[in-house]
């Protein structure tokens, strides 16, 4: 099959947010397929992709691996009034409403962007069927258009929570806008099922595997010198932070001067202000480091090193970053709660996976870690991660598409 691929961030960025749709591309190449990726640029001040640059870069590709093309969002008078912070609030919320009712999205500079590229894209190459990530809304009008253009069916791959994202009142719209996909992928039971209220489409569920920096090897160790207790990811409610952070840093002041000189919390993500207020109103006394977003090795590096990871539970999405905690082999606290769909998912790959609702939950856990930590019984876990791997998610798909394409 000759499919395009369309990602709302660039793959290069080197992060979380493009790992799965070039994850799957590399997994369906593998298998035989050519794979075109397209994404926004990756340096804002890049120009991107031009007409003779796209077919010059398709007519020597080798499809063995997939080709991501990056294209540079073009300006849009509305978008500018949509995201100025200058502008009052309620006309700022009748633009993205007005954006998102008429044209599907409020990201038209990339949708601008793509339908410019259609002509040289299509003429060299010709796709089969097109398959669009729900990281954005315009990303999916993207993926209809040049699917359209191509006369060719297209897909959407749920890989957020739908009804987070999108305003109430905008549900039946962008029903109705998007009702001409074949189908849809999702990244989880729980993510399938909330879009399948609107969308009565086929689809199936294709868990998101890991980056491979992320697996530990299994004789690896956690650090000698310090106990190392990572917080990884976006951390959504300031309640629940703070709640962890306070339980936290009691648990650390209940063991004196040794467990406050041995400990040591680093938090990596996108909430860098809200948990550096978090860490000051709990009083944590032992050394913190914050930092955002950082490349897969790293943050590898930096799970691998600690005693236990540590993540804060959103009640409205699937965590994909359970998976790739487990695959740590360190025990991995998340508070103060998880979807039953994690659970399953941790006993299926047999990870090491403790939920914590409260502070006396998250105290008793520490305690435990902190034990066999100084007994230097860590790892706790041997996770077998034989059914989440991409090349599996990649059969999946190939499924998806083949039966797309034989519908139309």
């Amino acid at each position: 099959m000759r499919c395009v691929f369309v990602s709302d961030m660039s793959p290069a960025l080197g992060h979380v947010y493009g790992l799965r749709v070039i994850s799957l591309a590399r997994a369906m190449a593998a298998r035989g397929h050519q794979i075109l990726v397209i994404a926004p640029v990756a340096d804002p001040a890049s120009p991107g992709e031009n007409a003779q640059s796209i077919a010059d870069k398709i007519a020597a590709h080798d499809w063995a691996t997939p080709l991501l093309l990056e294209l540079a969002p073009r300006d849009y008078a509305l978008l500018r009034l949509q995201r100025s912070q200058s502008a009052p609030g309620l006309l700022r919320r009748l633009a993205t409403a007005w954006l998102i009712a008429v044209e599907g999205g409020v990201h038209g500079d990339w949708a601008a962007a793509a339908r410019a590229a259609h002509g040289p894209l299509l003429k060299a190459f010709k796709p089969d069927i097109v398959w669009a990530n729900f990281g954005n809304l315009s990303n999916l009008v993207v993926g209809q258009q040049l699917a359209r253009a191509a006369g060719v069916p297209w897909t959407i791959d749920f890989k957020d929570n739908f009804a987070n994202y999108v305003p109430g009142g905008l549900h039946g719209v962008l029903q109705r806008r998007f009702a001409d996909a074949a189908a849809f992928t999702s990244n989880a039971e729980l993510h399938a099922g909330i879009a399948a209220r609107w969308f009565a489409q086929p689809h199936e569920v294709i868990y998101s595997s890991i980056a491979p920096a992320m697996v530990a090897a299994p004789d690896g160790r956690p650090r000698r010198d310090k106990f190392l207790v990572t917080l990884i990811g976006s951390t959504y409610a300031d309640d629940f932070l703070e709640r962890f952070m306070s339980g936290f840093a009691a648990w650390v002041k209940a063991g004196g001067a040794e467990r406050r000189d041995a400990t040591l919390f680093h938090y990596a993500g996108a909430a860098e202000t809200n948990v550096r207020a978090a860490i000051g109103k709990a009083g944590l006394d032992c050394v913190a480091s914050v930092e955002r977003n950082v490349p897969h090795d790293r943050l590898a590096k930096l799970c691998h090193d600690a005693a236990v990871n540590c993540y804060i539970w959103a009640t409205f999405g699937f965590h994909h970053k359970a998976l790739e905690l487990m695959a740590c082999r360190r025990p991995l606290i998340t508070f103060p709660g998880e979807h039953p769909e994690t659970f399953v998912l941790a006993e299926r790959v047999k990870g090491d996976l403790r939920t914590c609702t409260d502070a006396a939950q998250l105290t008793a856990t520490l305690d435990a870690v902190w034990d066999a930590w100084k007994a230097d019984a860590i790892p706790a876990t041997d996770p077998d991660l034989s059914s989440v791997t991409w090349d599996a998610g990649a059969g999946q798909l190939e499924q998806v598409f083949a039966t797309a394409i034989a519908g139309r």
